[in-house]
């Protein structure tokens, strides 16, 4: 039992790339930085073999713990940047800049327009049937329409 307590480099190297292949087969970008972290350890047991192994333990721990929460809040602010910019499953985002021509108008300035083959319930200001209108922005189901000369 007393080499669970004695690694060596070749130990953290194996655990390294052991958690890299791991990562390889079973993807999710978090085995990653484990691995990382253990490859670091390793080169560092090289540069300074008078290491203990609670202290390169720790180091591995920390080091891991770090590199997962940085990865974690680079890429959720990068999801957050790409939420914004698509239009995925968001047709009525998709829509803002679209021409199209007003169908139905009510008294409030609420009525339906149509865009390519799709009607829309639509607001805008003094709207008449036959207008060509463009979509400035989106309420709920509502497009925010403005008359376009």
């Amino acid at each position: 039992m007393e080499w669970l307590s004695t690694w060596d480099v070749w130990h953290w190297l194996m655990l390294g790339f052991g958690l890299l292949i791991a990562e390889i087969i079973v993807p999710g970008i978090f085995l990653l930085w484990w691995g990382l972290s253990a490859l670091v350890v390793a080169g560092l047991m090289a540069l300074f073999p008078a290491l203990s192994f609670s202290t390169l333990s720790f180091i591995f721990a920390i080091l891991a713990i770090f590199l997962s929460l940085i990865w974690w809040k680079y890429q959720r602010n990068r999801d957050y940047l790409d939420d914004q910019k698509t239009a995925l499953n968001q047709r009525d985002h998709a829509m803002i800049g679209a021409k199209g021509i007003v169908e139905e108008v009510s008294a409030n300035g609420i009525g339906r327009g149509r865009f390519g083959d799709t009607t829309w319930r639509i607001k805008g200001e003094r709207l008449q049937i036959g207008d060509t209108i463009q979509v400035q922005s989106v309420q709920g189901i509502t497009l925010n329409v403005k008359n376009v000369l």
